[in-house]
């Protein structure tokens, strides 16, 4: 606030000074905030226009546009459809999820999905389909607050002699066709990296945004190996290239003669530089984290329970759930850049409109993506989700148990 004021002080004399005399203000400005020439700049500029404070009456509440039992029943299909913002809900809506929920019989009235069953036509669905994504946003921001449960760094540098051989991955925001995959994994360590724990190998398409996923015993070669050979062939076109991060379980010789047999390029990131598998790094929250949550995994039961979650949760994410994908940049009038984004659309709908992918490949998704049914996908997950939950409560009880023992023995 202080430096804010400090601006505020300057902004008028700033704004009628000579070019020299602004260079000087802007110098002195820099010097006491540490902030930047353009920074500084920007806010002198805006100070000035800032209107004097005045007392101003409290301000009548917004009147309500939209009945509170549409609102419950936004909540109702939000929560049943995965809890996306607003964006991309509205364009989940637009493809006709309140049609597939209702036809269904999986939307009502009340609270926590009970009560009265919506029929098609019925007034709150109208209210719900005229909604737009900001107010959309506006209404679930409470209940958005309601829903939410910090990770270590598990990459572990490969040897240097092998990086060199490997290339620097291109850019593959100027990708023309769908094949070019971003992987990474991630650790179900905990708040500890001690031990024998589970390991996610996640692996997502830059262009369309196509991610498979699947959790291994740990991250030996031989185990990411067989992820691999179990994640490729569910993508639904050929795959051209691959970039990995820097970790040893994808920098070894073994993966490199793997990547020769599946006819695919091998590629790495920089080391230190996230934005290179920006990709799958946004799939590792949005994916991995968000539905397993943090807690330590061990063991073969609970790695069978994972699997089964991502095969849900990639069912949602490739078919019911939009994307968007940036497709250039500008500039503002304050010099920031912007990205320049298309219209949210699914990973299904992607591969629909691609003509690299064969018809064959087009029907096969089409006949499942008809088969579909949001409410039972959500309640899947959700059941899986409960299961780990359960298995970590069990976890931290034997734990105690055994250091009672322990503690009993000893004394």
């Amino acid at each position: 606030m202080a430096r804010f004021e400090l601006a505020k002080s300057k902004a008028k004399e700033y704004h009628h000074a000579s070019k020299k005399r602004k260079g000087v203000i802007l110098d002195n400005l820099c010097e006491d905030t540490g902030w930047s020439r353009d920074n500084a700049r920007r806010q002198l500029k805006r100070a000035y226009k800032l209107p004097p404070k005045r007392f101003q009456p409290d301000k009548k509440a917004r009147a309500h546009k939209y009945s509170t039992r549409s609102k419950q029943v936004l909540s109702n299909a939000w929560v049943l459809s995965g809890r996306c913002c607003g964006k991309y809900f509205k364009a989940q809506i637009d493809d006709g999820l309140l049609d597939r929920l209702v036809r269904c019989e999986e939307l009502r009235e009340g609270r926590r999905n009970q009560g009265y069953t919506l029929k098609s036509g019925d007034s709150a669905l109208k209210e719900i389909a005229a909604m737009s994504p900001a107010t959309i946003d506006r209404y679930l921001h409470k209940m958005r607050k309601s829903f939410e449960p910090l990770s270590k760094s598990a990459t572990k540098k490969s040897s240097y002699p092998l990086r060199s051989e490997i290339p620097f991955g291109k850019s593959y925001d100027t990708c023309d066709r769908p094949g070019y995959l971003s992987a990474d994994t991630v650790a179900h360590c905990g708040d500890s990296m001690k031990g024998d724990y589970l390991w996610t190998l996640n692996v997502t398409d830059a262009l369309i945004g196509w991610t498979e996923t699947i959790t291994v015993k740990n991250r030996a070669r031989k185990h990411i190996i067989e992820g691999h050979e179990i994640i490729l062939p569910a993508f639904p076109y050929k795959i051209i290239a691959i970039n990995y991060d820097g970790g040893s379980e994808f920098i070894n010789y073994d993966m490199v003669d793997y990547s020769k047999m599946q006819d695919y390029e091998m590629t790495r990131s920089r080391p230190y530089h996230k934005n290179d598998n920006a990709h799958v790094e946004q799939r590792n929250y949005e994916i991995v984290r968000k539905h397993a949550f943090r807690f330590r995994y061990e063991g073969q039961s609970t790695q069978n329970i994972l699997n089964a979650l991502w095969y849900w949760v990639n069912l949602r994410k490739n078919y019911l759930v939009p994307c968007r994908k940036c497709i250039g940049h500008t500039k503002t009038k304050s010099g920031r850049t912007r990205g320049i984004y298309d219209e949210p659309k699914t990973p299904y709908r992607r591969c629909l409109e691609s003509e690299h992918i064969s018809s064959r490949a087009k029907a096969r998704l089409t006949k499942t993506y008809e088969r579909l049914n949001d409410a039972l996908v959500t309640r899947k997950i959700n059941e899986l989700q409960h299961e780990l939950l359960r298995r970590t409560e069990d976890d931290t009880v034997i734990e105690l148990v055994e250091e009672a023992i322990r503690l009993a023995k000893a004394a």
